[in-house]
């Protein structure tokens, strides 16, 4: 099977593991369940994912992708705020799915942990992009440190988002809200710490 269509698999079972756990919490939902929205088997599940609440991963994964092709796009000229909030398309990809998925972290310990073990992965790339551009080791202090300031402020403004916002169609979302938060959080960290 191509990795093209094992994608698809592990976005179809996420997107049903999110659509049960959004119903009826995380604890009530079985890998059966998941399984039977689906047609397959638990077996076949359990080669796309290592564990129940594991399921939603490639939701966070697909986001956080579209993030680290923007930084791998990141041109020279460009100071990395800028490039990051053009035409607020970087706030724009974040699917409302990811939102969802934010907003159960709240009440969900199981999912908070896959959010930030998430994006505790996604630093790692953060920091082989930022070495790549500055020239310093992905390993460095400095670069470690750049990275995750970044991966910081990207979830905190997504959080911040979600967690301040319904579900679309529940009540209107701000106009520019996630770009605004994002922003915000971005220009925060880049001024650092003004204690």
């Amino acid at each position: 099977m191509s990795e093209r269509r094992k994608d698809v698999i592990r976005l179809r079972i996420a997107t049903a593991a999110l659509e049960l756990f959004k119903s009826q919490g995380v604890a009530a939902t079985s890998v059966e369940q998941i399984a039977g929205e689906l047609g397959i088997s638990t077996r076949t599940l359990w080669r796309y994912s290592p564990s129940k609440e594991g399921c939603v991963l490639p939701l966070l994964t697909h986001g956080l992708a579209a993030v680290v092709e923007k930084l791998r796009a990141w041109p020279r000229h460009l100071p990395l705020l800028d490039h990051l909030l053009h035409e607020s398309d970087l706030a724009e990809r974040v699917p409302e799915s990811t939102l969802d998925l934010a907003r159960l972290t709240r009440t969900e310990p199981a999912l908070r942990s896959v959010w930030l073990r998430s994006y505790l992965d996604a630093e790692n790339v953060f920091a082989e992009v930022i070495a790549e551009r500055t020239g310093l080791a992905a390993d460095a202090l400095e670069t470690k440190v750049q990275a995750g300031m970044l991966n910081i402020a990207l979830r905190i403004a997504v959080e911040h988002h979600a967690w301040n916002t319904a579900p679309a169609g529940a009540r209107a979302t701000p106009p520019g809200g996630l770009t605004n938060a994002t922003r915000a959080a971005l220009r925060t960290a880049i001024n650092g710490l003004s204690m």
